[in-house]
C-alpha cells in the first residue's frame, strides 16, 4: 500500500476552493463512477488514489488498470486517508486528480445549449450538466455568477457529465451571457420562467437551434433581450415554479423531444 503524502494532502484542501482550483489548474473527482467517467473522457489525469478495500475488489481493479493505460499514477492507500482527501460525502474512497480544461466558445448560433446564469447552488449545476449530456445538448454556458463546474460537489452531482458535455464561456461583453447574438447570426435564446408560456405554445421552441437560459435560484433568470421568449413547464393549480435542476432538466426533455440528436 502507499501512504497519502502530506503535499497530497495540502493540494486536495487547497482544491476545495474556486482560487484554489484556478491557481493549481487542478480539481478532484470524488467516487468511483465520476472517477471512471474522467478515465473515459480526454479529461487530462494526473493520479487515482483507491482505498485498500475498493482496490481489492474487481471495480477498484477497473479503475485501476484504466489509469495506469491512460499514464496516471494509481495510489493503493487505507480507505480512511483517501476518504479524508474528500470534501464530498464518500462512501467508496477512490479520488482523482485531473486537470480540467479552460471554458471553451461556440457561437450559439448553431446548436442546442443550456446556459447557466447564476445558478449557485453545486447540486443544481451538476444535474442540469447531467441532463444536457443524458439529452445530447452541444454544450453547457456557464454565465457569470453560476458555481464553478468543477467544484467536487458540482462534477460529483454530474455523474461525470462535467467530463464529456463541453463547457463553454459566455459571449464576452454580456456580464450574464445572455446576449441575442452571436457572431453575425441571431440566437434564439428561451429562457426558463415560471411566468412564461407553455413550451407547446412558443413557436421559437419548434426551431432546430435553441439555448435554454436557466436562472439563479432565487432571482431567476436575466431579463431576455431583444424579444427573447419566455418558456415554462406546465404545472397543476396552486403550484407556482420547480427547482432549477428539475425544470431545466424538463424543458431539455422536451426541447430535445427525449432522445440526443445522434438518435433523433
Amino acid at each position: 500500500m502507499n501512504a497519502i503524502s502530506k503535499s497530497k494532502r495540502r493540494l486536495a484542501l487547497r482544491l476545495r476552493s474556486r482560487r484554489g482550483r484556478e491557481h493549481e489548474g487542478l480539481a478532484l473527482a470524488e467516487g468511483p463512477r465520476v472517477v471512471m467517467e474522467a478515465l473515459r473522457s480526454s479529461v487530462e489525469v494526473r493520479w487515482v488514489a483507491i482505498g485498500d478495500e475498493v482496490a481489492a475488489g474487481q471495480q477498484g481493479r477497473v479503475i485501476a488498470e484504466a489509469a495506469r493505460r491512460r499514464g496516471g499514477r494509481v495510489l493503493i492507500a487505507d480507505g480512511a486517508a483517501v476518504r479524508d482527501l474528500c470534501s464530498t460525502e464518500s462512501p467508496l474512497p477512490v479520488v482523482a486528480c485531473v486537470g480540467p480544461p479552460p471554458l471553451g466558445t461556440a457561437p450559439l448560433a448553431s446548436g442546442r445549449y443550456l446556459m447557466a446564469a447564476g445558478v449557485q447552488i453545486p447540486g443544481n449545476l451538476g444535474t442540469l450538466i447531467r441532463s444536457a449530456w443524458g439529452f445530447g445538448l452541444d454544450g453547457v454556458v456557464i454565465g457569470t455568477g453560476t458555481v464553478d463546474p468543477w467544484n467536487a460537489k458540482v462534477v460529483r452531482a454530474s455523474a461525470g457529465g462535467v467530463f464529456h458535455v463541453p463547457l463553454i464561456a459566455p459571449p464576452r461583453g454580456r456580464g450574464s451571457g445572455v446576449a441575442v447574438t452571436g457572431g453575425t447570426q441571431a440566437v434564439n435564446f428561451l429562457h426558463a420562467d415560471p411566468a412564461g408560456a407553455p413550451l407547446d405554445r412558443v413557436e421559437a421552441a419548434r426551431r432546430r437551434d435553441w439555448v435554454l437560459v436557466v436562472g439563479n435560484e432565487v432571482g431567476g433568470t436575466p431579463r431576455p433581450e431583444g424579444g427573447a421568449a419566455r418558456v415554462s413547464v406546465r404545472l397543476a393549480r396552486g403550484v407556482d415554479s420547480l427547482n432549477v435542476a428539475v425544470a431545466g432538466s424538463i424543458l431539455m426533455y422536451l426541447l430535445t423531444g427525449g432522445a440526443p440528436r445522434d438518435e433523433g
